[in-house]
């Protein structure tokens, strides 16, 4: 593996091009913050075709969906008329994706956009940070509760080809969450890709109805309340941290992780051309290390165990400015995945432990070769077996995989169309019952931590899904959870046990 270099340029934070509107030019101007900076034209960037620059930034946004795929907009926005169905809107770093379905609605223009790859909006280009970027001001957006917050993982496949419970903690998925709204009616478009100006509007029947998303805020927390699950984000001066309660009457399961950071910052350096990028680095620096806090208790044992994934509805992101004209941003998203095995009723299990980690973490593509940079300096600062307490008569168990992603690129809550890099780490605990449970320690621990990185976008599936369960209603093609490019590498792998003939482990 190659070691990465991160090549230093210009930032432009200004206008640019031959925009010609009187868009916002400022990151934290509040039309700006709600809903992102606009997009400006500039003879060093080749847009595709049918990208439609719809002028106003974000003071043309009346709101947007919480899914973040409808937009209200002024109908008089300087470019609004030229929006058809198939092409691409580009209104702001958010608002940005593939027209399917506009309409007027009252006064105002309520378009519905498709996510898009990256290069399905720029067709050439080179973009790079003049400095590091500091992940010291975030800016919170927050999806609400959406269907896809909290859902079950699929059944892990058995030796025999069936299903058993609870999914490989390296696999992330999700069923889809039942009782999605879809809408109804056939759908009526306008014919030949027609615009859907103020002349040109064809009547069609509105999926149903969804909430605003709430307001953006200069925040560095926010927490959400999803049926059975209270789930709290963190970022990022010192760090970004994953906070969950669950409790189903029956079974209660809580904790944090946290990727601990000094000072945190991101630099990045990618070019494209004829829509594919040949080249492109990022890195972020300043990781110091990782702890976990779990705790779980049931009340039915093995009659039903807890197998969930949590994709935390809040995204931080940093606002980069424009470069060359396009209004990047580094975001950081965060996803959990739960998991309990308990063998017996009223049983109840609890572990912490910190690591040390240091430097930077990253990639760099050179078409066609990756070259991971993995954190390093990893070392026990608490040990998460001499942590693991409890009270069962079975064995019992559980597993907590946290995901921590950055990326830099434009788009929407749940989906970044960029360049990616994430840090997965996988814990697990289990106590036997000290009564010589077979084939198990009487306690046991394995920490294991990937890093993983591509370019376009990653999503966790379940956000998919929904998304594509919302979308197959405009008959448009489904989004994958994952771009074509992106590799994995195992930074770590770490086991450890409390040998069987210890004392507690004595029956």
């Amino acid at each position: 593996m190659t070691a990465l270099t991160v090549l230093l340029g210009g930032v432009v934070a200004c206008q640019g091009g031959n925009g010609g509107d009187s868009a916002v030019v400022d990151p934290y101007d509040p039309a700006a913050v709600r809903y992102g900076l606009a997009p400006q034209p500039h003879p060093d960037v080749t847009y595709q075709p049918d990208v439609v620059f719809v002028g106003g930034g974000g003071n043309a946004v009346r709101s947007v969906t919480d899914d973040g795929l409808t937009w209200r907009i002024d109908p008089d926005a300087k470019h609004a008329e030229d929006l058809a169905l198939g092409r691409v809107m580009f209104l702001t770093s958010r608002a940005v994706g593939r027209v399917v379905e506009a309409r007027r609605d009252g006064g105002d223009l309520a378009v519905t956009i498709a996510p898009v790859e990256l290069t399905e909006v720029i067709r050439d280009g080179s973009f790079r940070t003049d400095a590091p970027v500091p992940l010291d001001r975030p800016i919170a957006y927050s999806a609400g509760t959406p269907a896809w917050t909290v859902a079950d993982l699929p059944p892990e496949p058995t030796p025999s080809g069936g299903t058993g419970g609870g999914a490989p903690i390296a696999e992330t998925g999700g069923a889809l969450p039942s009782g999605v709204a879809t809408g109804g009616g056939e759908r009526v478009w306008p014919g030949g890709g027609a615009p859907v100006g103020r002349a040109r509007l064809v009547p069609v029947g509105a999926p149903a109805p969804r909430p605003p998303a709430p307001p953006a805020r200069l925040s560095g927390s926010e927490t959400a309340q999803t049926g059975d699950a209270r789930l709290t984000a963190e970022c990022c001066r010192d760090g970004v941290a994953a906070r969950f309660d669950y409790d189903d009457s029956e079974i209660r399961m809580s904790g944090s992780v946290s990727l601990l950071m000094d000072r945190p910052r991101g630099t990045f350096d990618f070019a494209i051309s004829g829509a594919t990028i040949t080249r492109a680095e990022f890195s972020i620096t300043g990781g110091a290390g990782l702890r976990v806090a779990v705790k779980a208790a049931t009340k039915v044992g093995n009659t039903r165990n807890l197998s969930k994934s949590l994709v935390l509805p809040t995204s931080f992101d940093f606002p980069v400015g424009t470069i060359l004209g396009v209004p990047f941003s580094v975001r950081v998203s965060q996803s959990l995945e739960i998991k309990t095995a308990f063998s017996a009723k009223d049983g109840y299990l609890e572990a912490g432990g910190e690591y040390s980690l240091s430097g930077a973490f990253g990639y760099g593509y050179h078409r066609p070769y990756w070259g991971p940079v993995s954190p390093g300096g990893f070392g026990v600062r608490k040990s998460l077996t001499n942590s693991i307490t409890g009270v069962s008569v079975g064995v019992s168990g559980l597993v907590v995989s946290y995901d921590v992603k950055f990326s830099v690129g434009i788009g929407v809550v749940g989906f970044h169309a960029g360049l990616y890099v994430a840090l997965r780490a996988s814990v697990g605990a289990s106590l036997g019952s000290g009564a010589g449970a077979p084939l198990l320690a009487c306690r046991g621990a394995g920490f294991g931590l990937t890093l993983r990185y591509g370019l376009d976008y990653s999503i966790p599936k379940v956000v998919a899904d929904v998304l594509n369960f919302f979308l197959r209603t405009f008959h448009t093609k489904p989004i994958k959870n994952r771009g074509e490019l992106g590799d994995e590498h195992v930074v770590l792998r770490r086991s450890e046990t409390v040998p069987p003939d210890a004392p507690l482990c004595v029956g």
